[in-house]
C-alpha cells in the first residue's frame, strides 16, 4: 500500500519532493518528517488548503471567463455580474494578506 502524504509547517523554508516551500506554509509530502516539521491535523490542514494562495505561475490574465469565476469562488468571492476585469481585480483583493 501507498504511503499517504501527511502536511505539516516548518519554522523554516523547506525543499522537499523536488518542491520550495517558504517558512511557516503547510506542504504535504510521504517523505519522512524532518526537523521541526509539525504535522498539521485534518481541519488545519483543510483550513490550510482554504488559503493557498494562487500559483504565481498561472497568471489571471490568461484564463478565461469560467476560469475566473473557478478561482473566484475559491477565494470566498461572488463571481455573479462581474465582467473578466472585475473578477481579476476582486481575486486579487481577496489574495492580499489581512492584516
Amino acid at each position: 500500500m501507498a504511503k499517504q502524504p501527511k502536511t505539516y509547517t516548518a519554522p523554516h523554508p523547506v525543499y522537499v519532493d523536488r518542491q520550495y516551500f517558504k517558512a511557516n506554509r503547510p506542504f504535504s509530502t510521504t517523505a519522512e518528517k524532518g526537523e521541526n516539521w509539525e504535522e498539521l491535523s485534518k481541519v488545519e490542514q483543510r483550513v490550510a488548503d482554504a488559503q493557498q494562495d494562487i500559483p504565481g505561475d498561472v497568471p489571471l490574465e490568461t484564463l478565461d471567463l469560467a476560469g475566473l469565476r473557478a478561482v473566484a469562488v475559491e477565494k470566498r468571492v461572488n463571481p455573479e455580474g462581474l465582467s473578466k476585469k472585475d473578477l481579476i481585480t476582486a481575486i486579487k483583493a481577496a489574495s492580499e494578506s489581512k492584516l
